[in-house]
């Protein structure tokens, strides 16, 4: 048996195995775990009727099945294969911005969610400017989450152009020199697990904590910031979509820049998940994430006063005239006033 014909046996085996969960997938849910996803997302998406919660569930659940089958086939293809399955599965929206990073010394920052098959987006592009500029990727270790396991033998595979930068005590320091060399740097920021610098951003119309470090690398270094998603198509194929380069206005004040690239990224990754949230690794979760968060257009100081109660009810224990003095501290100006004139 010749090699294309092996790799077409091996794809028609992957498809069908993806046609098979498809069905297995769309047997009934148990009403607790209906529930569950259906809470939850309905505080990011309210307008979902719960049919259109249990259809979003069923292929929510259908798009992580088939991320976790392809990155299994990937892992089993050599050099050759794998580039082979990426040229004829991987298309690219917004190539012009990669052409144009192939000429470029200038350091770049590719942001993406954890979205989508972001396996298949990262490999393309180490296959598109992986000989120009190394791709480094950067996450935490399998040692410090078990999902992360296997990816940075698959990047590898393609035998040029990736390096893992795992985030440890030293990883500012080497992200810092991949740039200054002009490489590029690959991050998630989608993850809430909150260490170190972080800042809250508008997410889902609340305030959420986010990590500084993507934006501050980018205006540390002065690189390029390019957001992207790998959006699964029918069969085994991925488009990968790249918008145009982030800019912002910058102050001057290196915290407040941060503060506002950090939001445009978040703002962008929220317009994508609107879009087609089914993709995205944490929508079941998203209710412990802004479920007690402030609603970013907050304007009564009750709005703040309830959420600081549901967030620390201790404070109503230890301090006891917090209600008063918040509410007098939100109090209009000329309630204040004629409080003071009498």
């Amino acid at each position: 048996m010749n090699q294309q014909l092996k790799e077409t046996v091996s794809e028609w085996s992957l498809q069908a195995k993806l046609a098979w969960h498809r069905l297995r997938l769309a047997m009934p849910l148990a009403k607790e775990e209906k529930a569950a996803f259906a809470q939850s997302v309905k505080l990011a998406l309210p307008d979902l009727n719960p049919s259109q919660l249990l259809a979003l569930q069923q292929r929510y659940r259908f798009s992580m099945r088939k991320f976790n089958l392809i990155k299994q086939h990937l892992s089993q293809l050599a050099a050759p294969q794998l580039e082979h399955f990426i040229a004829r599965h991987v298309q690219v929206e917004g190539q012009e911005y990669l052409d144009a990073l192939k000429t470029d010394n200038k350091p770049v920052i590719f942001v993406t969610p954890h979205y989508g098959s972001f396996q298949l987006g990262c490999l393309k592009l180490i296959q598109e400017i992986g000989k120009h500029k190394t791709v480094n990727a950067f996450y935490n270790p399998p040692s410090k989450n078990r999902s992360s396991e296997g990816f940075a033998e698959l990047f590898q595979g393609l035998g040029y152009g990736f390096n893992a930068l795992f985030n440890d005590d030293t990883a500012v320091l080497k992200a810092l020199r991949v740039l200054k060399r002009g490489e590029a740097l690959t991050m998630m920021p989608d993850v809430f697990d909150i260490s170190g610098h972080a800042l809250y951003v508008p997410f889902f119309g609340r305030l959420v904590p986010a990590m500084a470090g993507t934006a501050m690398f980018a205006l540390k270094s002065n690189a390029t910031v390019i957001v992207g998603y790998s959006c699964p198509q029918d069969g085994l194929d991925t488009k990968l979509t790249l918008g145009r380069p982030l800019e912002i206005e910058r102050s001057g004040n290196l915290e407040a820049d941060i503060a506002t690239l950090t939001a445009a990224i978040f703002r962008d990754m929220e317009a994508q998940i609107r879009r087609s949230p089914e993709h995205w690794v944490y929508l079941p979760n998203i209710a412990d994430l802004i479920g007690q968060r402030l609603p970013v257009d907050a304007q009564r100081g009750e709005d703040w006063l309830h959420t600081l109660q549901q967030l620390a009810p201790q404070f109503a224990q230890d301090v006891p005239e917090l209600a008063q003095i918040m509410q007098e501290a939100f109090a209009p100006a000329t309630s204040v006033s004629a409080q003071l004139a009498a």
